[in-house]
């Protein structure tokens, strides 16, 4: 389910995103629609998108997040509504129009670790992550960002990668 669990450094560099606020379940609609318009618009302004697509999701409670039971979860899943940003990588800096945020994402330190299967099971290797980093002293951001490193339409449930970057609180 996980690879090993690391301190990185990264850099995501000019990003185009579009805010979200929406419940789980209609997330798969909203990201396949996010990324096709986000790659128009940076196709459309002569750059190139560079890196995996990505979610990067805000206002994190990590400790409510991974020790909520499965009936809770459940209940979430049909309640809450996650706020989270849609984004590519570019290959310039870009300006904002319209739903298109521009930022540079400078270098920043991250707890890290690698998520293989469905999306649907990446709360067991956020609890992994969360369990390691408190073990080991690590303090976090309240945000995550996940790098979709395949296509789930392209590739068996079993083998979607998602790779996890938690901003480090220093």
């Amino acid at each position: 389910m996980t690879d090993e669990i690391e301190i990185v450094e990264k850099t995501f560099g000019s990003v185009i995103e579009i805010e979200e606020r929406i419940p789980v379940w209609r997330m798969p609609a909203a990201f396949g629609r996010d990324f096709s318009r986000i790659a128009g618009y940076i196709e459309s302004q002569g750059a190139e998108v560079v890196g995996m697509p990505y979610g990067r999701y805000v206002d994190m409670d990590w400790e409510k997040e991974v020790n909520r039971g499965k009936l809770a979860t459940f209940y979430a899943m049909l309640t809450k509504k996650w706020h989270f940003f849609v984004g590519m990588q570019t290959s310039k800096e870009m300006s904002a129009e319209d739903e298109f945020k521009s930022q540079v994402m400078v270098s920043h330190r991250y707890a890290s670790t690698v998520h293989y299967g469905p999306y649907q099971e990446c709360g067991k290797t956020y609890k992994a992550l969360y369990d390691w980093t408190k073990s080991h002293g690590v303090l976090l951001q309240n945000q995550s960002i996940e790098c979709y490193a395949n296509d789930p339409n392209e590739v068996d449930k079993a083998d979607i990668k998602t790779v996890i970057f938690i901003p480090l609180d220093e």
